[in-house]
């Protein structure tokens, strides 16, 4: 079962604004739902909070410090390892992927247990407040992962911003 990190990052490694997405790109939230539809994502208790809603036909999972803290919609783990045991162990869902969705402190918490990163990566520059770790001046500063593959943007006309879909590998 692989445990991948997806994102839309700016130059900057910026991934949002007040619990928002800084930006409105339909491909790449077309790209997040297909990526995601029918798998497992893990996210932090803000970024629940920020959805207002366990993500419809996914297995979801929220981490938070709080051990009184619930959701009737997904489940609750106080820490990264212990979903990802849980999901790992379940074998009803070993043909699943587990897609690590943010925040930023989730992203960083989950680099050993990552087997891809899968970068939309975004060239301009947003403001905002809340940015993915170990991505600065347009470049993964992960020494353990490298990129595999690059596909630009599809959906070029004029305005857009330009784009490119990346995908890490951890290194052997």
């Amino acid at each position: 079962m692989k445990v991948i990190a997806i994102a839309a990052v700016d130059r900057n490694g910026l991934i949002g604004k007040d619990s928002e997405l800084p930006w409105n790109i339909p491909e790449d939230m077309k790209f997040f739902k297909d990526a995601t539809r029918e798998q497992i994502v893990i996210m932090g208790r803000k970024t629940y909070d920020s959805l207002g809603k366990a993500l419809p036909k996914r297995e979801n999972a929220v981490i938070t410090r709080d051990l009184k803290w619930h959701a009737s919609d997904a489940r609750v783990f106080n820490d990264l390892l212990s979903a990802i045991q849980y999901f790992k162990g379940n074998l009803a869902l070993q043909d699943k992927t587990i897609f690590i969705i943010g925040g930023a402190e989730i992203y960083s918490l989950s680099v050993p247990y990552l087997d891809e990163i899968w970068l939309t990566e975004i060239d301009a520059e947003f403001e905002g407040n809340v940015y993915f770790p170990f991505y600065r001046n347009g470049c993964l500063e992960l020494a353990s992962f490298t990129r595999v593959s690059s596909r630009p943007q599809s959906d070029l006309h004029e305005g857009s911003v330009r784009y490119v879909f990346s995908t890490y590998l951890k290194k052997s």
